[in-house]
């Protein structure tokens, strides 16, 4: 029962008693002149009625008691039922969280070994193309040095570079030059 039918119920009871009240006093009034034995027999109804009414308030009390106190029980038994329920739920998602991390932890660790792996071997290629290309220039270098050291030997006889000279003096004449416009081996004094 809730507190409202108790409420209604204690109104009712309180109404009653005070028309039973009144309609005794009326009475006594009217009939001023019954009997105590009919006033005696009233007085023990009216206070019969009075114990049954509070008996019933008592036990209604007591009922509502033990009502909210099992519905309180219900109450916590089902609250522990739905903590239980949403502590699965949330160890699950935990659980399932850690799974997706690792999962994307793992994907993404693939992707940069592979990208570290392509860029390393392209560099690596590079720098090898590079180093080719200096072996070569040092050969290069290294022929042109041994060319230039066969030139120097051959042009430290005074003679020899002398002759060479003339030589190459010759040539240069006779590209840019006619024969009649220059004359060889000419002395110059008498």
């Amino acid at each position: 029962m809730t507190p409202l039918t108790y409420l209604i119920i204690g109104l009712a009871a309180g109404g009653l008693l005070a028309a039973i009240v009144l309609f005794l006093v009326r009475r006594n009034s009217s009939v001023s002149g019954a009997s105590s034995e009919v006033q005696a027999e009233l007085i023990r109804r009216l206070e019969l009625l009075d114990r049954g009414l509070r008996d019933e308030f008592s036990r209604n009390r007591e009922e509502g008691a033990s009502a909210a106190k099992n519905q309180r029980e219900e109450l916590g038994k089902s609250l522990e039922g739905v903590r239980a329920i949403v502590d699965l739920r949330l160890k699950e998602l935990q659980q399932d969280n850690a799974k997706q991390i690792d999962k994307m932890r793992a994907t993404v660790d693939e992707k940069l070994q592979g990208t570290l792996e392509k860029r390393l071997g392209e560099s690596f290629k590079l720098v090898s193309e590079r180093l080719e290309q200096v072996h070569k220039g040092l050969g290069a270098m290294q022929q042109l040095a041994s060319d230039v050291g066969g030139l120097q030997r051959v042009l430290t006889n005074v003679k020899t570079r002398g002759g060479w000279s003339e030589w190459q003096l010759g040539v240069l004449l006779d590209e840019m030059l006619t024969p009649e416009q220059f004359a060889k081996n000419m002395k110059m004094r008498d």
